[in-house]
Formats: structure tokens, C-alpha cells, sequence
């Protein structure tokens, strides 16, 4: 099982040395990931949680000359509100500077709002999902020079140089906790990215679709919260002892999670570390 560090990129008090402290952090202490979160143009309604972010592509930029060993990845990245042929050439070059570190997970998003102020139509985001993905493999897969014709996407005779490092180009792992998002992501994608879980919800829904995959590989990664309590949240995984923890991955594990990207719950940077350090030094010893 692997562990990723979501950065504080969003919220009142970040700032870059909070983000890039954090980073820093996570791959002095041996986490395997680094993790940004992803909104461009939220509308005041629905910018109070994320309306102070840092932009995602550029910041994963700004770490990756920052770090040298520590994977790089977007959770999640709105993808039917970009370009996908931007999106291809921007994480093509960043996974060429990095040295192939990359890692992309994209879902559909949720503010209506965002896509009218970027110019994109909200109703048919899943349909445009898909295509924009196929765009993806395509431009990763296909060589220098690369067209394609859909029906929301096309283009002839583009040329992608520096082309990814990693074979085939960045994963690719769908985001979202609906049916719908975990079947895309079987058909198009390299694995699912759901938010946190109840343990038998999740077994039940990769139970649901493990005759579609073949025995391919296929990669669960879940986003969560962390929080070393002495009064755990009953509601709320991995809230609680190191032991108690550990107890808990181990039982997603058994279900069929690989990865879990973990955001700290603390409202210093002192805190944030903390927190990080006990997990690796306390909490996954006990995985081994």
C-alpha cells in the first residue's frame, strides 16, 4: 500500500512556503506522493472553501524543481472545463522536466457556475469527460505528430515534443464516487480515485466491476483525512490511535484500496508535520 500527502493549496491561511514546506516534508519523511486540488474560476457562491487556491498545473510545476523523488499528482483535475489538448502538452512537458513523475487524476466537477465563467457547457460534462480522456491516451500514445476527430474534440497534424517519459504517458485514474465515475474510469483509465469510503462500500463496488478488468492493472486510490485523536469520530476513518489507524488501512487494503492520499487535520504548519511524521513513524510500520 502506498501513501500520498494532499498539500494545503486551498484555505485562507496557505501560502507558498505552506505548500512547498509541506512538499518537502512529505518526501523527507518517505511518502511516495505529493498531491494538489484543482478549481480555476469558482463563483462567489461556491468559493468558500476553495476560492484562495493555487493553480494546480502550475504549481505541480513549481515542486517539481523543488523535489527529486517524490511522485506528482492532481486530485482532481476538472478536466471538462479545460482543453485537453492544453491539458496533454502541459503534463506531457511537466512529466519530461520531472523525469517521469507525474500522476493525473480528472473528474467531472460539480459548480455549474465555474463552467459558465470558463466558457464550458455543465450538462454534457460526462460525454465531453470521456472524449476528453480518449484525447489523452491518444496524444500520450500516438507518436509526434497526432490528430483526432470527435465529436467535442478535433484536431489534425499536432506535433507533441518532448513527448512524457513515462511509457504511454502519466496514469490516468478517474475521480469521483458515483457508479458512473468508477465504470469511466474501467473503460478509460488507468484507475479510480474516490473520496473516502465506508470499507464495504468500496469493496462492493470494485466486486461490481472486477469481470469487466480482465486482470489488468488497475490502481484504487482514495482521498482522506487524518486525524490522531484520543476521541475518535465515529463517522470518520482514520480519526484516532496510530494502532486504531492502521487497523482501519489495513481493512481497505484487504478491500481492494492500493493508494490512500491522506490531507492532515491541523491548522498550523508545525501541527501538519507532525501529523505527517507520526503516521510514517507509528502507523505505517504496522502495514509491513
Amino acid at each position: 500500500m502506498k501513501f500520498g500527502v494532499v498539500l494545503p493549496t486551498y484555505g485562507k491561511n496557505v501560502t507558498r512556503l505552506s505548500i512547498l514546506d509541506t512538499a518537502l516534508a512529505a518526501e523527507e519523511f518517505g511518502f511516495d506522493s505529493i498531491w494538489v486540488t484543482d478549481h480555476l474560476a469558482l463563483p462567489q457562491a461556491d468559493a468558500e472553501r476553495f476560492g484562495h487556491i493555487f493553480e494546480a498545473i502550475t504549481t505541480l510545476s513549481y515542486l517539481a524543481a523543488s523535489t527529486r523523488r517524490i511522485r506528482l499528482g492532481i486530485s482532481a483535475l476538472v478536466l471538462p472545463q479545460r482543453n485537453p489538448l492544453e491539458v496533454g502538452k502541459e503534463l506531457a512537458t511537466l512529466d519530461a522536466l520531472s523525469g517521469g513523475r507525474v500522476i493525473l487524476a480528472a473528474g467531472i466537477g460539480w459548480s455549474a457556475g465555474e463552467y459558465a465563467n470558463l466558457g464550458y457547457d455543465f450538462h454534457n460534462r460526462g460525454k465531453r469527460m470521456d472524449e476528453a480522456l480518449k484525447v489523452l491516451r491518444t496524444l500520450w500514445r500516438g507518436g509526434k505528430v497526432i490528430s483526432f476527430s470527435g465529436t467535442y474534440y478535433r484536431f489534425e497534424k499536432v506535433v507533441l515534443s518532448p513527448p512524457p517519459v513515462q511509457p504511454g504517458g502519466p496514469p490516468i485514474w478517474v475521480a469521483g464516487d458515483s457508479p458512473t465515475a468508477l465504470k469511466r474510469a474501467v473503460y478509460y483509465a488507468d484507475g479510480w480515485h474516490p473520496n473516502t469510503q465506508p470499507v464495504e462500500q468500496i469493496r462492493s463496488a470494485l466486486e461490481s466491476v472486477r469481470p469487466l478488468l480482465l486482470n489488468r492493472p488497475f490502481t484504487v486510490c482514495m482521498r482522506a483525512r487524518l486525524e490522531f485523536s484520543s476521541n475518535p469520530q465515529p463517522d470518520q476513518p482514520f480519526s484516532g490511535s496510530p494502532e486504531q489507524i492502521a487497523g482501519q488501512l489495513q481493512a481497505y487494503r484487504q478491500a481492494g484500496v492500493d493508494v490512500v492520499i491522506f490531507s492532515c487535520n491541523a491548522e498550523t504548519q508545525g501541527e501538519r508535520e507532525r501529523c505527517l511524521k507520526t503516521f510514517q513513524e507509528l502507523v505505517k510500520p504496522q502495514l509491513t
